[in-house]
């Protein structure tokens, strides 16, 4: 008995045939694409999962003082005086406080805690000679004559 469309109309084999098709390639892509979904999800759950990871490590390893020496700020080593940070790590802040008087605070690195102050006397930079102005033309004049070799 041949199959009837809601409609009354009679289908052929071939017409069934192909709307079965198109049934079965609509459920593929589905498929298809629930299973793409899937795999992106996955990858951007893994990708979240390691970047924390990562950053959890970066963040323990610089808060413990793990990193080597040579990714260090090298600002902190060379604003020491005499050297003494790299030994003790413990650095000076000086603060201006009234007059002619500062606080000085030591802040150790290793703890993250001021370990002393006490006021002390401020002492103003001086400012630096400059040096008197060249002859006009004295420079250009100096850099030829370093290529004429005279």
């Amino acid at each position: 008995m041949p199959a009837h469309e809601s409609n009354g109309v009679q289908l052929t084999a071939i017409e069934r045939a192909r709307i079965a098709y198109e049934m079965m390639m609509a459920r593929q892509r589905d498929v298809a694409n629930a299973r793409r979904s899937r795999e992106r999800s996955r990858t951007v759950r893994l990708a979240v999962v390691l970047g924390g990871a990562f950053a959890i490590l970066v963040g323990t390893a610089i808060y413990n003082g793990w990193l080597p020496t040579s990714l260090r700020s090298s600002v902190l080593s060379f604003r020491a005086d005499d050297g003494k940070f790299v030994e003790t790590r413990t650095g000076q802040i000086r603060s201006f406080i009234k007059g002619n008087t500062c606080q000085e605070l030591q802040f150790n690195n290793d703890r993250g805690v001021y370990v002393g102050g006490k006021y002390v006397p401020c002492q103003v930079e001086t400012k630096r000679e400059v040096a008197p102005p060249a002859p006009k033309g004295a420079r250009v004049n100096s850099i030829r004559d370093a290529f004429s070799g005279r």
